[in-house]
Protein backbone atom coordinates (compact mmCIF):
# COMPACT_ATOMS: atom_id res chain seq x y z
CA UNK A 1 0.00 0.00 0.00
CA UNK A 2 1.45 3.48 -0.90
CA UNK A 3 2.09 5.35 2.21
CA UNK A 4 -0.35 8.25 1.33
CA UNK A 5 -3.44 5.53 0.80
CA UNK A 6 -1.66 4.24 4.06
CA UNK A 7 -1.93 7.71 5.84
CA UNK A 8 -5.76 8.16 4.49
CA UNK A 9 -6.86 5.20 5.93
CA UNK A 10 -5.62 5.22 9.01
CA UNK A 11 -6.55 9.34 9.72
CA UNK A 12 -10.14 8.04 8.56
CA UNK A 13 -10.59 5.36 11.25
CA UNK A 14 -9.64 8.57 13.48
CA UNK A 15 -12.43 10.49 11.63
CA UNK A 16 -14.94 8.12 11.98
CA UNK A 17 -14.39 7.44 15.56
CA UNK A 18 -15.17 11.39 15.89
CA UNK A 19 -17.76 11.55 14.07
CA UNK A 20 -19.79 8.60 16.03
CA UNK A 21 -19.33 10.47 19.07
CA UNK A 22 -20.46 13.96 18.01
CA UNK A 23 -23.36 11.80 16.49
CA UNK A 24 -24.44 10.55 19.87
CA UNK A 25 -23.56 13.19 21.83
CA UNK A 26 -25.79 15.33 19.86
CA UNK A 27 -28.67 12.97 19.41
CA UNK A 28 -28.04 12.65 23.60
CA UNK A 29 -28.17 16.67 24.02
CA UNK A 30 -24.95 16.66 25.40
CA UNK A 31 -23.62 19.29 23.41
CA UNK A 32 -20.74 20.39 25.30
CA UNK A 33 -19.33 16.99 24.31
CA UNK A 34 -20.22 17.01 21.09
CA UNK A 35 -18.61 19.87 19.87
CA UNK A 36 -15.53 19.01 21.25
CA UNK A 37 -15.86 16.08 19.08
CA UNK A 38 -16.98 17.65 16.48
CA UNK A 39 -14.03 20.18 16.07
CA UNK A 40 -11.84 17.09 16.48
CA UNK A 41 -14.02 15.62 13.41
CA UNK A 42 -13.38 18.57 11.09
CA UNK A 43 -9.52 19.25 12.36
CA UNK A 44 -9.31 15.31 11.34
CA UNK A 45 -11.16 16.39 7.63
CA UNK A 46 -8.98 19.30 7.08
CA UNK A 47 -5.85 17.34 7.41
CA UNK A 48 -6.86 14.65 5.39
CA UNK A 49 -8.63 16.36 2.81
CA UNK A 50 -5.89 17.48 0.35
CA UNK A 51 -4.54 13.78 0.16
CA UNK A 52 -7.58 12.58 -0.80
CA UNK A 53 -8.12 15.12 -3.41
CA UNK A 54 -4.74 14.62 -4.59
CA UNK A 55 -5.95 10.41 -5.05
CA UNK A 56 -8.89 11.13 -6.92
CA UNK A 57 -7.92 9.27 -9.97
CA UNK A 58 -7.40 5.91 -6.99
CA UNK A 59 -10.51 6.13 -5.20
CA UNK A 60 -12.54 7.00 -8.68
CA UNK A 61 -12.16 3.82 -10.08
CA UNK A 62 -15.46 2.92 -11.85
CA UNK A 63 -17.28 5.26 -9.43
CA UNK A 64 -17.31 8.31 -9.04
CA UNK A 65 -16.64 9.23 -5.03
CA UNK A 66 -14.29 12.02 -4.58
CA UNK A 67 -15.55 15.32 -6.04
CA UNK A 68 -14.19 18.11 -4.60
CA UNK A 69 -17.26 20.33 -5.52
CA UNK A 70 -19.12 18.15 -3.60
CA UNK A 71 -17.04 18.02 -0.90
CA UNK A 72 -16.47 21.61 -0.02
CA UNK A 73 -20.17 21.98 -0.30
CA UNK A 74 -20.68 19.14 2.32
CA UNK A 75 -17.81 20.46 4.95
CA UNK A 76 -19.51 24.33 4.73
CA UNK A 77 -22.92 22.83 5.22
CA UNK A 78 -21.11 21.40 8.42
CA UNK A 79 -19.50 24.54 9.24
CA UNK A 80 -22.76 26.11 8.77
CA UNK A 81 -24.76 24.15 10.82
CA UNK A 82 -22.48 24.33 13.73
CA UNK A 83 -22.15 28.00 13.54
CA UNK A 84 -25.75 28.47 13.31
CA UNK A 85 -26.27 26.01 16.42
CA UNK A 86 -28.35 23.65 14.36
CA UNK A 87 -27.81 20.58 16.57
CA UNK A 88 -30.66 18.59 14.66
CA UNK A 89 -28.80 18.95 10.94
CA UNK A 90 -25.04 19.18 12.34
CA UNK A 91 -25.97 15.75 13.59
CA UNK A 92 -27.68 14.56 10.32
CA UNK A 93 -25.15 15.97 7.81
CA UNK A 94 -23.05 14.03 9.63
CA UNK A 95 -24.44 11.02 9.94
CA UNK A 96 -26.18 10.98 5.91
CA UNK A 97 -23.60 12.81 4.26
CA UNK A 98 -19.89 13.05 5.86
CA UNK A 99 -19.93 9.12 7.20
CA UNK A 100 -21.07 7.73 3.90
CA UNK A 101 -18.47 9.64 2.33
CA UNK A 102 -15.76 8.37 4.81
CA UNK A 103 -16.86 4.70 4.76
CA UNK A 104 -17.25 4.67 0.88
CA UNK A 105 -13.08 5.75 0.72
CA UNK A 106 -12.06 2.70 3.43
CA UNK A 107 -14.42 0.42 1.41
CA UNK A 108 -12.53 1.32 -1.69
CA UNK A 109 -8.99 1.19 0.04
CA UNK A 110 -9.66 -2.38 1.32
CA UNK A 111 -11.38 -3.67 -1.98
CA UNK A 112 -8.23 -2.33 -3.72
CA UNK A 113 -5.08 -3.56 -1.18
CA UNK A 114 -3.89 -6.38 0.16
CA UNK A 115 -3.45 -6.19 3.73
CA UNK A 116 -0.58 -7.93 5.99
CA UNK A 117 0.30 -8.46 9.42
CA UNK A 118 1.66 -4.88 10.85
CA UNK A 119 5.10 -6.29 12.38
CA UNK A 120 5.72 -3.20 13.87
CA UNK A 121 2.64 -2.54 15.95
CA UNK A 122 2.64 -6.24 16.79
CA UNK A 123 6.08 -6.18 18.43
CA UNK A 124 5.08 -2.85 19.91
CA UNK A 125 2.09 -4.13 21.70
CA UNK A 126 4.30 -7.12 22.72
CA UNK A 127 6.42 -5.00 24.49
CA UNK A 128 4.24 -2.87 26.30
CA UNK A 129 3.03 -6.22 27.22
CA UNK A 130 6.26 -7.65 28.74
CA UNK A 131 6.91 -4.68 30.39
CA UNK A 132 3.23 -4.68 32.52
CA UNK A 133 3.26 -8.60 33.27
CA UNK A 134 6.35 -10.55 31.82
CA UNK A 135 5.03 -13.87 32.50
CA UNK A 136 2.15 -13.00 29.99
CA UNK A 137 4.28 -11.02 27.71
CA UNK A 138 6.73 -13.74 27.79
CA UNK A 139 3.81 -16.45 26.81
CA UNK A 140 2.59 -14.55 24.01
CA UNK A 141 6.62 -14.34 22.33
CA UNK A 142 6.75 -18.25 22.46
CA UNK A 143 3.58 -18.27 20.42
CA UNK A 144 3.25 -19.06 17.01
CA UNK A 145 2.71 -16.49 14.47
CA UNK A 146 -0.69 -14.89 14.77
CA UNK A 147 -1.09 -15.65 10.84
CA UNK A 148 -1.37 -19.56 11.82
CA UNK A 149 -4.37 -18.64 14.05
CA UNK A 150 -6.10 -17.78 10.87
CA UNK A 151 -6.38 -21.20 9.89
CA UNK A 152 -7.34 -22.64 12.95
CA UNK A 153 -10.71 -21.70 13.84
CA UNK A 154 -10.06 -17.98 14.17
CA UNK A 155 -10.66 -15.03 11.59
CA UNK A 156 -9.53 -11.14 11.71
CA UNK A 157 -11.76 -9.31 8.96
CA UNK A 158 -12.14 -5.77 8.50
CA UNK A 159 -15.00 -4.02 9.00
CA UNK A 160 -16.28 -0.80 6.91
CA UNK A 161 -14.70 1.47 8.85
CA UNK A 162 -11.19 0.41 8.73
CA UNK A 163 -10.61 -1.72 12.51
CA UNK A 164 -10.57 -5.44 12.52
CA UNK A 165 -12.96 -8.08 13.74
CA UNK A 166 -13.04 -11.19 14.91
CA UNK A 167 -15.03 -14.30 14.67
CA UNK A 168 -14.30 -17.47 15.42
CA UNK A 169 -16.13 -20.83 14.78
CA UNK A 170 -18.28 -22.86 17.35
CA UNK A 171 -18.61 -26.37 15.60
CA UNK A 172 -18.60 -25.55 12.64
CA UNK A 173 -20.66 -22.55 12.81
CA UNK A 174 -19.25 -18.94 12.67
CA UNK A 175 -20.05 -15.78 15.19
CA UNK A 176 -18.40 -12.51 16.05
CA UNK A 177 -16.84 -10.56 18.61
CA UNK A 178 -17.38 -7.38 17.37
CA UNK A 179 -19.33 -5.86 14.69
CA UNK A 180 -18.74 -6.05 11.14
CA UNK A 181 -19.59 -2.61 10.56
CA UNK A 182 -19.79 0.73 12.63
CA UNK A 183 -17.48 -1.27 15.17
CA UNK A 184 -16.66 2.29 16.78
CA UNK A 185 -20.53 2.58 17.29
CA UNK A 186 -21.01 -0.71 18.81
CA UNK A 187 -18.09 -0.32 21.11
CA UNK A 188 -19.37 2.57 22.16
CA UNK A 189 -22.82 1.73 22.88
CA UNK A 190 -21.61 -1.28 25.38
CA UNK A 191 -19.10 1.21 27.32
CA UNK A 192 -21.93 3.65 27.59
CA UNK A 193 -24.45 1.32 28.78
CA UNK A 194 -22.27 -0.05 30.84
CA UNK A 195 -20.71 3.16 32.23
CA UNK A 196 -21.56 4.74 35.91
CA UNK A 197 -21.13 7.67 37.19
CA UNK A 198 -21.21 6.07 40.92
CA UNK A 199 -18.82 3.22 39.98
CA UNK A 200 -14.85 3.64 39.41
CA UNK A 201 -14.04 0.08 39.59
CA UNK A 202 -14.81 -2.56 36.29
CA UNK A 203 -14.26 -5.84 36.00
CA UNK A 204 -15.06 -7.04 32.45
CA UNK A 205 -14.64 -10.69 31.77
CA UNK A 206 -13.81 -10.79 27.40
CA UNK A 207 -10.96 -8.79 25.71
CA UNK A 208 -12.24 -9.73 22.20
CA UNK A 209 -10.04 -7.07 20.14
CA UNK A 210 -10.28 -4.50 22.92
CA UNK A 211 -12.49 -2.04 21.03
CA UNK A 212 -15.09 -1.87 23.68
CA UNK A 213 -12.57 -1.65 26.77
CA UNK A 214 -10.74 1.30 25.04
CA UNK A 215 -14.25 3.09 24.48
CA UNK A 216 -14.85 2.27 28.23
CA UNK A 217 -11.90 3.82 29.49
CA UNK A 218 -12.24 7.16 27.29
CA UNK A 219 -15.50 7.99 28.75
CA UNK A 220 -13.64 8.67 32.21
CA UNK A 221 -9.71 9.28 33.25
CA UNK A 222 -10.47 8.40 36.46
CA UNK A 223 -11.83 4.76 36.33
CA UNK A 224 -9.81 1.76 36.81
CA UNK A 225 -10.75 -1.10 34.35
CA UNK A 226 -9.28 -5.21 34.99
CA UNK A 227 -10.23 -7.02 31.73
CA UNK A 228 -10.07 -11.24 32.29
CA UNK A 229 -9.69 -13.31 29.20
CA UNK A 230 -9.19 -16.74 29.17
CA UNK A 231 -8.07 -17.64 25.79
CA UNK A 232 -4.49 -16.38 25.04
CA UNK A 233 -4.90 -16.60 20.96
CA UNK A 234 -6.97 -14.17 21.60
CA UNK A 235 -5.14 -11.83 23.46
CA UNK A 236 -2.71 -12.72 20.27
CA UNK A 237 -4.89 -11.47 17.68
CA UNK A 238 -5.29 -8.14 19.56
CA UNK A 239 -2.62 -7.83 19.55
CA UNK A 240 -1.86 -8.12 16.35
CA UNK A 241 -3.86 -6.41 14.39
CA UNK A 242 -5.41 -3.64 16.64
CA UNK A 243 -3.53 -0.88 18.30
CA UNK A 244 -3.95 -1.55 22.03
CA UNK A 245 -0.81 0.97 22.50
CA UNK A 246 -3.14 2.95 24.57
CA UNK A 247 -5.03 0.30 26.65
CA UNK A 248 -2.01 -1.40 27.25
CA UNK A 249 -0.17 1.61 29.01
CA UNK A 250 -2.64 2.99 30.84
CA UNK A 251 -2.08 2.48 34.60
CA UNK A 252 -5.96 2.55 34.59
CA UNK A 253 -6.34 -0.71 32.76
CA UNK A 254 -5.08 -4.20 33.67
CA UNK A 255 -5.17 -7.41 31.51
CA UNK A 256 -4.76 -10.83 33.29
CA UNK A 257 -4.84 -13.98 31.26
CA UNK A 258 -6.53 -16.64 32.98
CA UNK A 259 -7.42 -19.73 31.52
CA UNK A 260 -8.41 -21.36 34.71
CA UNK A 261 -10.98 -18.92 35.80
CA UNK A 262 -8.96 -19.03 39.46
CA UNK A 263 -7.95 -15.15 39.47
CA UNK A 264 -11.90 -13.86 38.36
CA UNK A 265 -13.27 -16.40 40.55
CA UNK A 266 -11.39 -14.84 43.38
CA UNK A 267 -11.70 -11.29 42.42
CA UNK A 268 -16.07 -11.26 41.84
CA UNK A 269 -15.84 -12.79 45.80
CA UNK A 270 -14.04 -9.57 47.02
CA UNK A 271 -16.38 -7.03 44.74
CA UNK A 272 -17.81 -3.87 46.46
CA UNK A 273 -20.87 -1.55 45.43
CA UNK A 274 -18.14 0.86 43.59
CA UNK A 275 -16.93 -2.10 41.17
CA UNK A 276 -19.03 -3.20 38.70
CA UNK A 277 -18.71 -6.57 37.17
CA UNK A 278 -19.19 -7.21 33.55
CA UNK A 279 -19.48 -9.96 30.90
CA UNK A 280 -18.57 -9.61 27.33
CA UNK A 281 -21.21 -11.44 25.84
CA UNK A 282 -19.81 -12.90 22.96
CA UNK A 283 -16.65 -13.74 24.51
CA UNK A 284 -18.73 -16.47 26.57
CA UNK A 285 -19.04 -18.85 23.52
CA UNK A 286 -15.57 -18.98 23.45
CA UNK A 287 -15.01 -21.02 26.30
CA UNK A 288 -14.77 -24.19 26.13
CA UNK A 289 -15.47 -25.59 29.87
CA UNK A 290 -18.89 -25.92 29.91
CA UNK A 291 -19.63 -25.51 33.43
CA UNK A 292 -17.61 -22.00 33.76
CA UNK A 293 -19.84 -21.17 30.63
CA UNK A 294 -22.91 -21.68 32.30
CA UNK A 295 -21.76 -20.12 35.44
CA UNK A 296 -21.08 -16.63 33.65
CA UNK A 297 -24.20 -17.26 31.04
CA UNK A 298 -26.37 -17.39 34.46
CA UNK A 299 -24.63 -14.48 35.98
CA UNK A 300 -25.00 -12.26 32.73
CA UNK A 301 -28.86 -13.34 32.54
CA UNK A 302 -29.56 -12.56 36.04
CA UNK A 303 -28.03 -8.84 35.92
CA UNK A 304 -29.88 -8.07 32.50
CA UNK A 305 -32.46 -9.18 33.91
CA UNK A 306 -32.32 -6.65 36.72
CA UNK A 307 -30.80 -3.52 34.63
CA UNK A 308 -33.14 -3.95 31.70
CA UNK A 309 -35.81 -3.30 33.70
CA UNK A 310 -34.45 -1.12 36.46
CA UNK A 311 -36.77 2.20 35.15
CA UNK A 312 -39.74 -0.13 35.50
CA UNK A 313 -38.57 -1.35 38.67
CA UNK A 314 -38.34 1.77 40.27
CA UNK A 315 -41.79 3.23 38.73
CA UNK A 316 -43.97 -0.18 40.30
CA UNK A 317 -42.06 0.46 43.39
CA UNK A 318 -43.03 4.04 43.98
CA UNK A 319 -46.51 3.30 43.70
CA UNK A 320 -46.70 -0.41 45.74
CA UNK A 321 -45.18 0.92 48.77
CA UNK A 322 -48.00 3.74 49.33
CA UNK A 323 -50.92 0.98 48.91
CA UNK A 324 -49.56 -2.09 51.35
CA UNK A 325 -52.06 -3.54 54.06
CA UNK A 326 -49.36 -4.89 55.79
CA UNK A 327 -46.10 -6.06 55.66
CA UNK A 328 -45.27 -9.60 54.76
CA UNK A 329 -43.56 -10.51 57.88
CA UNK A 330 -46.69 -10.20 59.88
CA UNK A 331 -48.02 -13.34 58.67
CA UNK A 332 -45.27 -15.27 59.79
CA UNK A 333 -46.66 -16.94 62.60
CA UNK A 334 -49.96 -18.17 60.63
CA UNK A 335 -47.20 -20.33 58.61
CA UNK A 336 -44.44 -21.45 61.48
CA UNK A 337 -44.70 -24.39 62.06
CA UNK A 338 -47.18 -25.37 59.01
CA UNK A 339 -46.99 -27.20 55.98
CA UNK A 340 -46.78 -24.97 53.20
CA UNK A 341 -47.54 -26.08 50.01
CA UNK A 342 -46.47 -23.95 46.91
CA UNK A 343 -47.89 -24.44 43.39
CA UNK A 344 -46.02 -23.79 40.76
CA UNK A 345 -47.16 -23.52 37.32
CA UNK A 346 -44.81 -26.52 35.84
CA UNK A 347 -46.49 -28.97 32.89
CA UNK A 348 -46.86 -31.51 35.43
CA UNK A 349 -49.27 -29.59 37.73
CA UNK A 350 -51.61 -31.35 35.34
CA UNK A 351 -51.50 -35.01 37.23
CA UNK A 352 -51.86 -34.14 40.61
CA UNK A 353 -53.40 -30.58 41.10
CA UNK A 354 -56.21 -31.72 41.63
CA UNK A 355 -55.71 -34.06 45.10
CA UNK A 356 -54.87 -30.61 46.78
CA UNK A 357 -59.07 -31.01 47.56
CA UNK A 358 -58.28 -33.72 49.96
CA UNK A 359 -55.78 -31.24 52.26
CA UNK A 360 -56.31 -31.07 56.23
CA UNK A 361 -56.82 -27.90 57.81
CA UNK A 362 -53.32 -27.12 59.51
CA UNK A 363 -51.93 -26.76 55.85
CA UNK A 364 -50.98 -23.33 53.82
CA UNK A 365 -51.69 -23.69 50.10
CA UNK A 366 -49.76 -20.66 48.35
CA UNK A 367 -50.38 -20.30 44.66
CA UNK A 368 -48.38 -18.54 42.17
CA UNK A 369 -50.05 -16.27 40.31
CA UNK A 370 -50.01 -18.21 37.45
CA UNK A 371 -51.60 -20.83 38.56
CA UNK A 372 -54.82 -18.81 40.69
CA UNK A 373 -57.19 -19.05 37.70
CA UNK A 374 -56.72 -23.03 37.30
CA UNK A 375 -57.34 -23.69 41.02
CA UNK A 376 -60.25 -21.63 41.07
CA UNK A 377 -61.79 -23.42 38.55
CA UNK A 378 -62.22 -26.81 39.89
CA UNK A 379 -63.09 -25.32 43.01
CA UNK A 380 -59.67 -25.32 45.42
CA UNK A 381 -59.24 -21.74 46.98
CA UNK A 382 -55.84 -21.09 47.85
CA UNK A 383 -55.30 -19.61 51.35
CA UNK A 384 -52.68 -16.92 49.48
CA UNK A 385 -51.15 -15.77 46.26
CA UNK A 386 -48.12 -14.58 45.18
CA UNK A 387 -47.31 -12.19 42.39
CA UNK A 388 -43.44 -10.74 41.52
CA UNK A 389 -43.33 -9.84 38.11
CA UNK A 390 -42.73 -6.16 36.86
CA UNK A 391 -44.17 -6.36 33.37
CA UNK A 392 -47.85 -5.21 32.70
CA UNK A 393 -48.61 -8.70 31.04
CA UNK A 394 -49.15 -10.54 34.33
CA UNK A 395 -52.09 -8.51 35.14
CA UNK A 396 -53.80 -11.35 33.36
CA UNK A 397 -53.18 -13.69 36.11
CA UNK A 398 -56.18 -11.74 38.33
CA UNK A 399 -58.11 -10.22 35.13
CA UNK A 400 -62.00 -10.88 35.57
CA UNK A 401 -61.62 -13.14 38.64
CA UNK A 402 -62.96 -11.66 42.94
CA UNK A 403 -60.18 -12.18 44.65
CA UNK A 404 -61.89 -10.39 47.63
CA UNK A 405 -61.25 -13.91 49.71
CA UNK A 406 -57.49 -14.20 49.02
CA UNK A 407 -54.47 -12.57 50.67
CA UNK A 408 -52.03 -11.15 48.36
CA UNK A 409 -48.56 -11.63 48.57
CA UNK A 410 -46.98 -8.82 46.29
CA UNK A 411 -42.80 -7.88 45.84
CA UNK A 412 -42.33 -4.16 45.93
CA UNK A 413 -41.73 -4.20 42.40
CA UNK A 414 -44.20 -6.21 40.90
CA UNK A 415 -46.38 -4.69 37.69
CA UNK A 416 -48.25 -1.40 40.01
CA UNK A 417 -51.97 -2.44 38.57
CA UNK A 418 -51.57 -6.03 40.41
CA UNK A 419 -52.12 -4.47 44.38
CA UNK A 420 -53.41 -1.39 43.19
CA UNK A 421 -56.78 -3.34 41.88
CA UNK A 422 -56.90 -6.44 43.98
CA UNK A 423 -59.45 -6.49 46.05
CA UNK A 424 -58.41 -9.06 48.66
CA UNK A 425 -55.72 -7.62 51.69
CA UNK A 426 -52.42 -6.80 50.07
CA UNK A 427 -49.01 -7.92 52.13
CA UNK A 428 -45.86 -6.28 50.72
CA UNK A 429 -42.46 -7.55 50.36
CA UNK A 430 -39.29 -5.85 50.09
CA UNK A 431 -36.25 -7.94 48.35
CA UNK A 432 -32.55 -8.31 48.69
CA UNK A 433 -30.60 -6.61 46.17
CA UNK A 434 -33.07 -4.17 44.95
CA UNK A 435 -31.22 -0.72 46.53
CA UNK A 436 -34.76 1.03 46.81
CA UNK A 437 -36.07 -2.34 48.57
CA UNK A 438 -33.19 -2.62 50.93
CA UNK A 439 -33.29 1.30 52.16
CA UNK A 440 -37.28 1.47 52.64
CA UNK A 441 -36.99 -1.78 54.58
CA UNK A 442 -34.41 -0.42 56.80
CA UNK A 443 -36.52 2.87 57.33
CA UNK A 444 -39.28 1.25 58.57
CA UNK A 445 -37.35 -1.72 60.26
CA UNK A 446 -38.62 -4.31 57.81
CA UNK A 447 -37.06 -7.30 57.31
CA UNK A 448 -35.56 -8.64 53.68
CA UNK A 449 -36.43 -11.64 51.14
CA UNK A 450 -34.92 -13.12 48.96
CA UNK A 451 -36.37 -13.40 44.98
CA UNK A 452 -33.86 -15.95 43.85
CA UNK A 453 -35.29 -14.88 40.28
CA UNK A 454 -38.55 -16.32 40.33
CA UNK A 455 -42.08 -16.54 42.07
CA UNK A 456 -41.70 -19.98 43.00
CA UNK A 457 -37.72 -19.10 44.46
CA UNK A 458 -39.65 -16.01 46.18
CA UNK A 459 -42.23 -18.59 48.32
CA UNK A 460 -39.51 -20.91 49.49
CA UNK A 461 -37.56 -18.23 51.15
CA UNK A 462 -40.51 -16.79 52.98
CA UNK A 463 -41.62 -20.39 53.60
CA UNK A 464 -37.85 -20.91 54.95
CA UNK A 465 -37.99 -17.72 56.93
CA UNK A 466 -41.74 -18.50 58.59
CA UNK A 467 -40.16 -21.72 59.86
CA UNK A 468 -42.73 -24.11 57.79
CA UNK A 469 -42.86 -27.32 59.29
CA UNK A 470 -42.46 -28.81 55.77
CA UNK A 471 -42.73 -27.15 51.86
CA UNK A 472 -44.12 -28.92 49.23
CA UNK A 473 -43.80 -28.15 45.58
CA UNK A 474 -46.40 -28.93 43.46
CA UNK A 475 -45.32 -28.15 39.47
CA UNK A 476 -41.99 -27.45 40.20
CA UNK A 477 -40.44 -28.81 36.78
CA UNK A 478 -37.94 -26.46 36.25
CA UNK A 479 -38.07 -27.39 32.81
CA UNK A 480 -39.77 -28.50 29.71
CA UNK A 481 -41.64 -31.61 31.03
CA UNK A 482 -43.20 -33.56 27.15
CA UNK A 483 -41.83 -30.38 25.80
CA UNK A 484 -44.37 -27.94 27.28
CA UNK A 485 -43.26 -24.69 29.02
CA UNK A 486 -46.51 -24.51 32.14
CA UNK A 487 -49.37 -26.53 32.82
CA UNK A 488 -52.60 -26.25 30.59
CA UNK A 489 -55.25 -23.57 31.42
CA UNK A 490 -52.36 -21.48 33.16
CA UNK A 491 -51.94 -18.11 32.49
CA UNK A 492 -48.53 -18.88 29.91
CA UNK A 493 -49.03 -21.92 28.58
CA UNK A 494 -46.87 -22.91 25.48
CA UNK A 495 -45.47 -25.45 23.49
CA UNK A 496 -41.49 -25.24 23.01
CA UNK A 497 -39.71 -26.57 19.81
CA UNK A 498 -36.11 -25.41 20.49
CA UNK A 499 -32.34 -27.12 20.10
CA UNK A 500 -31.13 -24.08 22.56
CA UNK A 501 -31.58 -26.11 25.71
CA UNK A 502 -29.85 -27.14 28.52
CA UNK A 503 -30.17 -31.08 29.58
CA UNK A 504 -30.67 -31.64 33.54
CA UNK A 505 -31.62 -34.68 35.21
CA UNK A 506 -35.28 -35.55 35.80
CA UNK A 507 -36.12 -37.06 38.63
CA UNK A 508 -36.57 -40.24 36.90
CA UNK A 509 -32.95 -40.20 35.86
CA UNK A 510 -33.36 -39.28 32.32
CA UNK A 511 -32.37 -36.23 30.51
CA UNK A 512 -34.66 -33.40 30.06
CA UNK A 513 -34.30 -30.16 28.32
CA UNK A 514 -34.43 -27.11 30.29
CA UNK A 515 -33.97 -23.13 29.38
CA UNK A 516 -30.89 -21.12 30.92
CA UNK A 517 -33.53 -19.16 33.57
CA UNK A 518 -34.99 -21.96 34.68
CA UNK A 519 -31.76 -23.69 35.66
CA UNK A 520 -30.50 -20.32 36.95
CA UNK A 521 -33.99 -20.92 39.74
CA UNK A 522 -33.22 -24.96 40.25
CA UNK A 523 -29.22 -24.51 41.40
CA UNK A 524 -30.85 -21.33 43.48
CA UNK A 525 -32.99 -23.57 44.85
CA UNK A 526 -30.32 -26.02 45.70
CA UNK A 527 -27.58 -23.35 47.63
CA UNK A 528 -30.61 -22.46 49.22
CA UNK A 529 -31.72 -25.25 51.17
CA UNK A 530 -28.46 -26.48 51.62
CA UNK A 531 -27.53 -25.47 54.95
CA UNK A 532 -31.34 -25.29 56.28
CA UNK A 533 -31.96 -27.57 59.18
CA UNK A 534 -35.82 -28.47 60.71
CA UNK A 535 -37.80 -27.90 57.61
CA UNK A 536 -38.55 -30.86 55.17
CA UNK A 537 -38.30 -30.20 51.86
CA UNK A 538 -40.68 -32.38 49.14
CA UNK A 539 -40.54 -32.03 45.61
CA UNK A 540 -44.11 -33.28 44.80
CA UNK A 541 -44.01 -32.29 41.47
CA UNK A 542 -43.93 -35.98 40.09
CA UNK A 543 -41.80 -34.98 37.02
CA UNK A 544 -39.43 -31.86 35.80
CA UNK A 545 -36.00 -31.56 36.85
CA UNK A 546 -34.37 -33.52 39.67
CA UNK A 547 -33.23 -30.27 42.59
CA UNK A 548 -30.71 -31.48 45.12
CA UNK A 549 -31.39 -31.47 48.55
CA UNK A 550 -35.46 -32.21 47.88
CA UNK A 551 -37.47 -35.62 48.31
CA UNK A 552 -39.27 -36.90 45.67
CA UNK A 553 -42.30 -38.03 46.49
CA UNK A 554 -46.07 -38.19 44.78
CA UNK A 555 -48.50 -35.56 46.09
CA UNK A 556 -50.96 -38.18 47.56
CA UNK A 557 -47.80 -39.78 50.35
CA UNK A 558 -47.65 -36.48 51.53
CA UNK A 559 -51.29 -35.54 52.23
Amino acid sequence: MLENIREIFIKNIKLLGYTDKTITYLRLQNFYQALIYSTKSIETILEVIENILNNEIYFNDGINIVDAVNINQMLGDLLEAQENRDYILLADLYEMQLNPFVLSLQEMIISKETFTLDQSLYKKNIELILKKDFQLGEKLKKLDSPLTLLEEGYSVEYTSCGLMTLALFDNGKKYYLHSNGQILHEAGMLAREWFSNNISRYTVYGLGLGHHIIELMELDDSINITVYESDINVILLACAFVDLRQMISSDRVNLIYDPSFEKLSTCIKDLDAENRYIIHYPSLRNIKNINIREQLEDYFISYSSVNNQLHKLNNNFKKNIKIYDGYIESLKEMFKGKDLYIIAAGPSLDKNYKELKNLGKDVIILATGTVLKKLLSVGITPHYVIIIDANDGVYTQIKDINTKNIPLLYLSTVYYKIPEDYLGEKYLICQEGYKKAEEFASEHNYHLYQTGGSVSTTALDLGIQFECKRIIFLGLDLAYTNNQDHASGTASFNTVESNDLRQVEDIYGNMVGTSKNLDIYRKWIERRIKEVKNIEFIDATEGGAKIKGMKIKKLSECL
